[in-house]
């Protein structure tokens, strides 16, 4: 009895053993190796130093993206309609274009570690090519009629072309921490939050047109006889927030995140030629805000060669507020020689010192001469929109030192407008003398309904005169490769 005793508690003290050494076998060998079934998420992995044989980390990451959109432009058209009590209606039915653009970019960059779950991110896109032009869309080319402004000039022709861009739009500069990291505590989730700051260096954004009837490729506003380089910066500095929350469980790890970015106009360029104007009601670009579900599949990891195989599955829906912006329209109209868009808008308007009240043809509130003139540069007001987008993308990590990423995106845009600046700027309806055209009228003098916008311009912005954009996908696909010290 005793010796079967003795041969079960030899059996269990070699189980234990066996298990002991198997367990041990999987436990890393270095500080800098991956963890396995425990590695962070791409999407929440943070570059860090100063852990046990591993005091820097520095990661170098080069890639190549490529990005095709194409989008449908439409315009309003005012129609009679007789069995309307208004006795007409606005609709988006009139077929103007095909837009289309392709771009490629060299993205560089540099994750830097300072310390535990601490890192220094900076991005650097440099675009190789950036090609937009119009096309015919059913027919529309056979309707010029429909891109006519009231007096009967051609605003732009649908076949319009810009000049091919390349160039550096700007830089980012960025902290990464995880506040929480599953590597160091299997019983939290790894939480990553992190700010940036971009800014913008290279030569600002000029409308264009690469095959003009007459005249320069892109007309300076002021001087339209005068011809501009084409640029490639909107000139927006920036200033952007993301957190992220991922949790793995065994061969997956489900996350969560959120995007912000609020950018800011630079002084020079058009865009800032026109930013704090008092009439403007929207001097600012669209605020942008992203919310992000997503999976990362883990099938395969080879610890003792560092070795792992990672797919990522996402899907995102991103809120673009109202703005002024660069839009698909930009070049086409920018470079137009319409007078109506061509000539300048007076910023601000004066007590007549010859008005007469009750006279019609004594106005009380007339242009200040000494007031700046606002040229049109082909920014634009647009609508607020949602877009939505999904990707997949494979990361091989083919060892200690070295990993691959290649990826395809997907994404649609909401049909808004593009062409929506009001005419007055409610916000100052307590002035008569400054009032414009922007008041009512009344026996004696009637009442200030504001100031005039300066960024409005009636051919393009009023109702049933106004551009949209409509059926927006984009086709995202990019490659990397980063280097691990």
């Amino acid at each position: 009895m005793r010796a079967h005793s003795v041969g079960i508690v030899v059996s269990i003290a070699a189980g234990i053993c066996s298990v002991a050494v198997n367990a041990s076998a999987e436990e890393p060998v270095a500080a800098s190796e991956p963890r396995l079934m425990s590695e962070s998420a791409e999407v929440t992995s943070v570059v860090d130093a100063f852990d046990k044989d591993d005091p820097f980390d520095l990661h170098l990451m080069l890639g190549f993206s490529q990005q095709w959109k194409n989008a449908n432009i439409r315009r309003e058209t005012a129609l009679f309609q007789p069995g309307l009590t208004t006795g007409g209606f606005v609709a988006r039915t009139e077929n103007v274009a095909k837009y289309n653009q392709s771009l490629s970019t060299l993205n560089v960059g540099a994750d830097v570690g300072f310390y535990k779950d601490f890192a220094l991110v900076v991005r650097l896109p440099i675009i190789l090519s950036d090609s937009r032009g119009l096309s015919d869309l059913d027919g529309s080319s056979r309707n010029p009629q429909r891109l006519q402004d009231p007096q009967g000039a051609q605003l732009f022709k649908a076949d319009h072309q810009s000049p091919t861009r390349s160039g550096v739009d700007w830089f980012s500069v960025g902290l990464d921490w995880a506040i929480f990291n599953q590597q160091r505590d299997f019983t939290k989730p790894t939480w990553v939050v992190g700010v940036e700051g971009r800014f913008a260096i290279g030569p600002s954004l000029h409308a264009c047109n690469a095959k003009p009837d007459t005249g320069p490729q892109c007309p300076d506003p002021v001087n339209p006889s005068v011809n501009r380089d084409p640029g490639i910066s909107r000139g927006m500095n920036a200033i952007g927030a993301h957190t992220v929350f991922s949790k793995r469980y065994g061969y997956v790890e489900p996350y969560t995140g959120f995007n912000f970015l609020a950018e800011f106009a630079q002084d020079r360029g058009d865009f800032g030629a026109t930013n704090n104007l008092n009439g403007a009601l929207v001097n600012h670009p669209p605020l942008l805000g992203t919310f992000t579900m997503g999976l990362e599949v883990i099938p395969y990891e080879h610890r003792e060669q560092f070795q792992r195989l990672i797919a990522d599955f996402r899907v995102s829906g991103t809120y673009h507020s109202p703005g002024r912006e660069y839009s698909e329209l930009f070049d086409a109209l920018g470079s137009s020689q319409a007078p109506s868009l061509r000539s300048p808008n007076p910023t601000a308007y004066m007590r007549n010192p010859d008005f007469i009240a009750g006279q019609p043809n004594s106005p009380q509130s007339i242009v200040d001469p000494q007031s700046q003139k606002a040229y049109f540069t082909g920014i634009t007001d647009q609508q607020a929109y949602g877009s939505i987008s999904a990707h997949a993308a494979a990361t091989w990590q083919a060892g200690e030192y070295i990993k691959f990423q290649a990826g395809l995106g997907f994404s649609f845009h909401q049909s808004h407008l593009v062409t929506t600046a009001d005419a007055c700027n409610p916000n100052f309806a307590d002035n008569l003398d400054k009032s414009g055209p922007c008041r009512t009228v009344g026996p004696i003098a009637g009442t200030a309904t504001g100031i005039p916008n300066p960024n409005h311009r009636a051919v393009i912005d009023l109702p049933g005169r106004r551009f949209s954009v409509d059926d927006t996908t984009i086709m995202h696909l990019w490659v990397s490769g980063v280097v691990m010290f």
